[in-house]
């Protein structure tokens, strides 16, 4: 009797091992259905085995196969692809902005307009002498400047998928005894050319960006009427999507992430004239 009962006994550890490998299997089966691995969870999963399984060891999740490695939602998921891909996107911006230089430049050319087309990397800058969109004093736009911005902003138009944003800045010049309010004149023909290219040719509004500077940025001297000729200007600067602003430009602090003030060849006068006036 004794003898018996000893062979019953000795099948005991197979439960134990049944155990053991049904929870070694599930452990395995739920790393192959895990489509989304994200390896802070799967460690504690691990972790929860091994206390289940009474292993001391931690397991090493260094070798998890890459083609698991997918991030969890709401993790960063850029990588080399997205790199060279945005790499691409700003060198055909460059492009684009490059040949539309070309095309304003050609245009001003052809119908002997005296306004100042150039550009950098991703950014092209006109600038429209006053007396070519308004009279003096007056916010109002002449009507033969009509047909110039409307061939401007088609062109602008035709790459606004390739423009981030269009900063149109409106500059007075200091004049003796003016009874005319500088910052409020220089914003309203600003505002205005905006609203001729939102309204007449359909540009974004949302990518049109006003501002009105005054007499507080000249490019010459105020002293002479060349230099107040001068001062009295609307600059376009449209920035092309792959655009990355400078960090300071030449003593102009740079107060927000896209502020555009000058052109580039104004840097020195620029700093030379907010000192002296």
């Amino acid at each position: 009797m004794k003898k018996q009962k000893e062979e019953e006994g000795g099948q005991e550890w197979l439960n134990t091992y049944a155990d053991m490998i049904t929870l070694v299997l599930t452990f395995f089966v739920l790393l192959y259905s895990i489509s989304n691995v994200n390896i802070s969870k799967l460690e504690e999963i691990a972790s929860a085995m091994q206390r289940q399984l009474g292993i001391e060891s931690q397991t090493e999740l260094e070798d998890v196969p890459d083609d698991l490695k997918y991030p969890a939602i709401g993790e960063n998921t850029d990588g080399p692809s997205q790199a060279v891909t945005g790499s691409q996107n700003t060198q055909a911006s460059a492009r684009e902005m490059r040949q539309m230089s070309r095309d304003i430049q050609t245009y001003f050319d052809s119908e002997n307009l005296d306004a100042i087309v150039s550009n950098t990397e991703n950014a092209v800058y006109i600038r429209f002498k006053n007396d070519l969109l308004f009279d003096p004093d007056s916010a109002n736009l002449r009507d033969g400047s009509k047909s110039m911005l409307d061939a401007v902003g088609i062109m602008l138009q035709e790459k606004q998928d390739n423009i981030l944003a269009v900063y149109i800045n409106g500059h007075t010049a200091q004049a003796a005894n003016s009874l005319i309010n500088d910052r409020i004149l220089s914003s309203e023909r600003a505002d205005n050319v905006a609203i001729y290219l939102e309204e007449q040719v359909g540009l974004n509004p949302k990518k049109l960006i006003c501002r009105g500077y005054g007499k507080y940025y000249p490019i010459a001297d105020n002293t002479t009427k060349e230099g107040r000729e001068q001062n009295r200007r609307v600059d376009m600067i449209i920035l092309g999507n792959g655009y990355r602003p400078p960090e300071s430009v030449e003593g102009v602090e740079t107060m927000d992430p896209l502020f555009p003030v000058v052109m580039p060849q104004d840097e020195a006068m620029m700093q030379e004239g907010t000192a002296s006036d």
